[in-house]
């Protein structure tokens, strides 16, 4: 299975706020000789301050996964927030023998708080993909 990592950037302004955006990596699309699948996606947010957004494609090709993309977006404000990288990522096959895989993706923003105490914001998804085009966003959360 080859493994690749996309990150797609956004432009927005929030709460009259103006987000900057930027890119974790780049990396070659998903290509497939079968319509090329999109999973839905995982956003969290922090509005006016910092947001984040995790899909997957990936390559369904005699039945089996063949080839999964994470796309990483995330925007941020730049005064109290600022990316800082794509911190973890993970493709593992699901144990259960359905063909479906797991895919990882943390990232981590360093963030002020309310008194201007630096600290770290780390929003992460898990989204399933399985071979019939389906998938689910199994979790999410914000780790801080």
């Amino acid at each position: 299975m080859k493994v690749r990592v996309a990150a797609v950037g956004l432009a927005a302004v929030v709460a009259g706020i103006s987000l900057t955006t930027g890119t974790a990596t780049g990396a070659t699309e998903t290509t497939c000789s079968t319509p090329v699948l999109t999973s839905a996606p995982v956003h969290l947010t922090d509005p006016g301050r910092w947001s984040y957004t995790y899909h997957v494609s990936w390559c369904v090709e005699g039945g089996r996964i063949t080839d999964i993309t994470q796309h990483i977006a995330h925007e941020e404000d730049g005064s109290t927030c600022v990316w800082v990288a794509n911190q973890e990522e993970s493709k593992t096959p699901v144990p259960d023998g359905s063909g479906a895989w797991d895919s990882f993706n943390m990232v981590e923003l360093s963030c002020k708080d309310g008194t201007g105490k630096p600290g770290s914001v780390n929003p992460w998804g898990v989204i399933t993909v399985r071979p019939d085009g389906t998938s689910t966003v199994l979790r999410k959360g914000i780790a801080t």
